[in-house]
């Protein structure tokens, strides 16, 4: 009997819906965009969280980076210790037993100049093992050797946008570049990893670190960081360990005193970005709720017009016998139906908006399964918490006063 009655309210409160079909529309634009925008803001959270991830792995593998210890004093990086140098290299690559694959890297912003072109770039200064530390590909062309870096040659390796900008249509292998005036020649090409997130990983140049300290870096002491690459992910902690003891024994640094070095493990980065992106998803997933509540304040303000213009209708349905609960329900129904309906049409439109922009942009926003449930359960909580009030005002009304209402 209690489900027939229920029943019975739900079909008069679709017919309701049915019949104001245009204002029942206008009562859920509120609903979809807050849900669409949720949808593609928290996605567009995951997608960036995701980018930089990838961009962080393709640093290298298993990454370690050591460098001098700064902190920020008036709005600039000042050193606390001595400069990472040659002396601390040898002993990580003589001694090192977790870190078989060990560069210094020396980085200074240049411009190169090219027989059709030149360009403001970060060139690097590495040794071999650098390709092995950060897994980049050649697309053609060779890497330069152990022995090149020993004898300090001219060499260098390029990435894809530096190709385009210097040697457009044309092949740069065996072709000479000037770095600040210093002829280098190019040995390989880099295969393309594409721009984006933090950088853009074709805009590279790579050198022999001699040559680069010899002829670019002037008289700066120290690299500006060594790279390393730990035996495996399960061994990067032993590596840092390793390093750590290593470097204090280096620097003559007392066990009561701090280290004037830092290491960062590829994990810690990974783990401090997905931080930092996790906490501005949840901020701009925040904003985009605000438009929920207030396609939810419409939902009220339709719904208490709704009880005014359906005074009489409520009074005869009171008059006859319907119960103040029946008349809550029905009101209640019809303020969660029409949140839920903008909540479904607001979850297509997200996913649609997200596929959109990867079209025009090229950017990959994944959809996020819980992005779809917070923005459709709050759709549905908007009805209800929203739809209460006017429900139950509707429920109150006094039959005799209701009929009449004119």
């Amino acid at each position: 009997m209690a489900m027939k009655r229920l029943l019975k309210i739900c079909k008069v409160a679709f017919q309701s819906i049915n019949k104001n079909r245009t204002r029942s529309l206008l009562t859920m634009l509120g609903i979809i965009i807050g849900v669409g925008a949720v949808i593609m803001t928290i996605s567009a959270g995951e997608g960036a969280t995701m980018h930089v991830q990838n961009q962080i792995s393709g640093l290298g593998t298993n990454l370690l980076m050591i460098q001098t210890k700064t902190e920020h004093k008036a709005g600039i990086n000042v050193r606390m210790g001595r400069p990472i140098d040659k002396k601390d290299l040898e002993i990580l690559q003589k001694n090192a037993v977790w870190m078989p694959n060990i560069s210094p890297l020396l980085a200074i912003g240049a411009q190169a100049i090219g027989p059709n072109g030149y360009k403001s770039t970060m060139v690097y200064g590495v040794s071999y093992d650098y390709f092995y530390i950060s897994s980049r590909e050649l697309q053609s062309g060779s890497f330069f050797t152990d022995e090149d870096v020993k004898t300090a040659k001219k060499y260098c390796v390029i990435g894809e946008t530096i190709r385009e900008e210097l040697f457009p249509g044309t092949d740069p292998i065996g072709r000479q570049i000037r770095i600040d005036k210093v002829p280098f020649t190019v040995v390989g090409l880099l295969t393309e990893e594409g721009s984006g997130g933090m950088q853009d990983m074709d805009d590279i140049i790579l050198a022999p670190y001699t040559t680069i300290q010899n002829r670019l870096y002037g008289h700066r002491r120290g690299y500006t960081m060594i790279m390393a690459s730990a035996l495996s992910e399960d061994h990067i902690l032993d590596a840092k360990t390793e390093t750590i003891e290593l470097l204090r024994e280096s620097h003559k640094i007392k066990e009561a005193d701090d280290d004037d070095f830092e290491i960062m493990t590829q994990i810690e980065l990974q783990e401090i970005t997905g931080n930092i992106t996790g906490i501005l998803t949840i901020l701009m997933g925040a904003i985009a709720s605000v438009s929920l509540i207030v396609g939810g304040i419409g939902i009220m303000n339709i719904m208490l017009v709704s009880v005014t213009e359906r005074t009489r209708e409520i009074g005869t349905r009171l008059a006859i016998g319907a119960r103040e609960s029946d008349i809550l329900t029905q009101f209640l129904i019809e303020a969660v139906v029409l949140s839920l309906a903008g909540g479904v049409i607001g979850v297509v439109l997200g996913i649609a908006g997200n596929q959109m922009i990867y079209e025009a942009t090229g950017f990959f926003i994944p959809t996020a399964l819980y992005s779809i449930l917070i923005g459709f359960g709050f759709s549905a909580l908007v009805g209800v918490a929203f739809g209460y009030f006017p429900a139950r005002k509707a429920a109150k009304l006094n039959p005799i006063d209701a009929l009449r209402y004119e």
